[in-house]
């Protein structure tokens, strides 16, 4: 991935779900591995929005990396949970996209956790081999 960036303050809502009890850990909220996925889904829809903005064409994407991911509040059963994405750094054949997870308590917007991950576009027919994002970068 080149150093290339196209930030954009702009956040997608890519995703929304309600937390529910089969998802739980043995402490009562919901397990870590449960976000994970989340994360990752609401990362590769965001990737693609960001995509099909910038006019590009549609690539299938493959998640590389969980470059970072913290934790900072716990998820309970009945949160509606929110995952907003930008895209951080675009790169020849990958976007690395930020995802913030939070959900709304009382009111109040609680940032429970965020994430970055990196996905990189792949020949599908083909060999899976990576391919460039912008079709104007060879």
């Amino acid at each position: 991935m080149d150093a290339s960036s196209h930030e954009s303050s702009e956040a997608y809502l890519a995703l929304k779900a309600s937390m529910m009890p089969r998802d739980t850990n043995p402490m009562g909220t919901i397990f870590g591995g449960v976000l994970l996925s989340y994360i990752d889904q609401a990362g590769a829809i965001g990737a693609r929005h960001a995509i099909r903005s910038n006019g590009w064409p549609a690539r299938v994407l493959v998640t590389v990396a969980m470059n970072q991911v913290e934790f900072h509040e716990p998820v309970f059963v009945g949160d509606v949970v929110s995952f907003r994405t930008r895209p951080l750094r675009w790169g020849r054949t990958s976007v690395t996209m930020h995802v913030d997870v939070s959900a709304d308590r009382d009111g109040t917007q609680v940032q429970l956790t965020e994430a970055q991950v990196t996905y990189v576009a792949v020949e599908v027919p083909g060999d899976r081999r990576p391919i460039p994002i912008r079709p104007d970068v060879v």
